[in-house]
């Protein structure tokens, strides 16, 4: 019996996890500088993700291709809408990384953007015609609604700062509304055992609305989100054995983007001269980073190779 092609079932949950590799490479490159280490961990890592983000992306251009209706058919379940999300947010922390390299970063930041609006429209569209148990609020929101965050990492650097904060203050608008749902919902009952990863989310924008802040020279506002991204890391680390207990799934990827996230404002905070707490920060969060993205990596690539991404989150088939 001959079996299909991969492309044609490529999961979109395994875009979270290459978001996290992206974020990954970006925080080794800032952990060499600040700490003056050997140089090259960061560079190989990013081009190894930029591969992988590549195929991966083609991969998912070919399903479409193949069977137009596919995407929607992904885009019915929030896990589906996290997941291509993340392909544009590749994108954009993507361009990031080729600033060194000239034009072709801002090349990518545009495409990145511009695909993410894309994306957001038909989520919307998706949202809107799923029955209503459906719509309720879910941590996977935050990658399609505020996941235009990404975009002042490399918009200011590449002229961009009015922009960039125009796509921050709606994101913040986005992130408040989002919350407020979430812990509303989080008052009445408790996430299932496989979702509680998915609460890892949550640390993400914080860290990105405190790296935006950084950037645009906000420091009330950049204390205000690290402070909230130590909060909420430390609130992680405490409840670790509960949030993990339903052992590994492909929810795991939530882990990753977070994560290095976490270990980037340190890596800045560092640099606003915020010290030991700064410093301990970087380095512990950069370990639990590496070692915690590299064995997911290393689960979710494994699990696409045998088909089994695909099959246990529900991807669609071209």
């Amino acid at each position: 019996m001959n079996r299909q092609p991969l492309w044609r079932s490529t999961p979109p949950a395994i875009f979270p996890v290459i978001l996290g590799l992206v974020g990954l490479s970006l925080a080794w490159r800032g952990l060499e500088q600040i700490f003056s280490l050997p140089k090259g961990l960061g560079d190989g890592l990013l081009g190894v993700t930029t591969a992988l983000l590549a195929f991966f992306a083609l991969s998912y251009l070919a399903k479409v291709i193949a069977r137009p209706s596919v995407m929607m058919d992904d885009l019915k379940s929030p896990p589906g809408r996290a997941g291509l999300s993340a392909i544009s947010m590749s994108f954009i922390v993507l361009s990031v990384g080729l600033l060194p390299y000239g034009e072709i970063a801002r090349y990518v930041w545009w495409f990145g953007v511009i695909l993410h609006v894309v994306i957001v429209t038909f989520v919307v569209k998706a949202i809107s015609k799923s029955p209503p148990e459906s719509r309720s609020a879910t941590p996977f929101q935050l990658l399609p609604f505020v996941g235009l965050i990404t975009a002042p990492l490399a918009g200011v650097a590449l002229g961009y700062e009015l922009l960039s904060q125009a796509l921050t203050y709606i994101s913040l608008v986005a992130l408040a509304v989002i919350l407020f749902q979430l812990a509303t919902k989080f008052i009445r009952t408790r996430p299932p055992e496989p979702l509680r990863p998915t609460y890892a989310i949550i640390l993400a924008p914080m860290g990105l609305f405190g790296l935006a802040f950084g950037q645009f020279g906000f420091e009330i506002g950049f204390i205000i989100f690290y402070a909230a991204a130590w909060a909420y890391a430390i609130a992680l680390l405490v409840f670790t054995k509960w949030i993990t207990k339903a052992g590994f799934t492909p929810m795991w990827g939530s882990f990753t983007f977070p994560l290095a996230t976490f270990t980037n404002i340190n890596i800045m905070a560092i640099s606003k001269g915020y010290g030991l707490v700064a410093t301990t920060g970087a380095i512990a969060g950069g370990l639990i980073a590496t070692a915690l993205t590299f064995y997911i990596a290393y689960r979710a690539l494994k699990m696409w190779a045998k088909r089994d991404l695909a099959k246990k989150t529900g991807a669609a088939v071209a």
